[in-house]
């Protein structure tokens, strides 16, 4: 088995949570960006910057409460979820790269769409960080990040 089966193997669960989780964030992010930025004709980046930290702030939650809950030995907190929304920034690069690329090459009916692409490609990288920095256990199966 090679390390990407075994890894989702091991992690399924997780990954499915995450992505549930992230799928409510996406939606919360998408809904109030369509308002925003399409029906009330804001200015679309930072109005994609205030999405992304009401979404990320929802994800938090959800992931220390439901996802990660079995590696969170603490209850959420102002400093963790500090920590998981800079962890969540880099996803976010990737978000707002893939969105300003899409936005600007292709014509859309609705900015919303590569909105949605972009939420996308950031996921991996908020699994990955949220997975092994945010919520990780130490040694003696405390939670313990790596920040």
């Amino acid at each position: 088995m090679n390390k990407l089966t075994s890894f989702i193997k091991e992690n399924w669960q997780k990954i499915f949570k995450f992505g549930v989780t992230g799928g409510l964030g996406t939606v919360t992010n998408l809904i109030l960006f369509f308002i925003f930025a399409d029906k009330l004709v804001l200015p679309d980046i930072p109005v994609n910057i205030g999405c992304f930290i009401i979404a990320c702030t929802q994800n938090y939650f959800i992931n220390h409460l439901w996802t990660f809950r079995k590696q969170c030995t603490e209850k959420p907190s102002v400093k963790r979820w500090f920590q998981f929304l800079t962890s969540s920034v880099t996803g976010f690069l990737v978000n707002l790269g893939v969105y300003i690329l899409l936005s600007r090459l292709l014509e859309w009916p609705y900015k919303v769409i590569p909105q949605a692409f972009g939420i996308l490609a950031g996921m991996v990288i908020n699994f990955l960080f949220s997975n092994y920095l945010v919520f990780r256990k130490d040694e003696q199966g405390t939670s313990k990040n790596r920040f």
